[in-house]
């Protein structure tokens, strides 16, 4: 079974904020883990 999740490393945004020491925002790069979609798909194992 497959089930969509939002992506929790970009928090369903679909990009990332790259950010100095000073926090201030640097430049913004698609998510790698989602792949800018902003969810991923978790698939479960059925137990029958």
């Amino acid at each position: 079974m497959k089930k969509q999740k939002t992506c929790h490393h970009c928090e369903g945004k679909g990009y990332i904020e790259i950010r100095d020491c000073t926090a201030e925002i640097q430049r913004e790069e698609t998510c790698v883990f989602c792949e800018g979609t902003g969810h991923v798909i978790e698939e479960k194992e059925s137990n029958h």
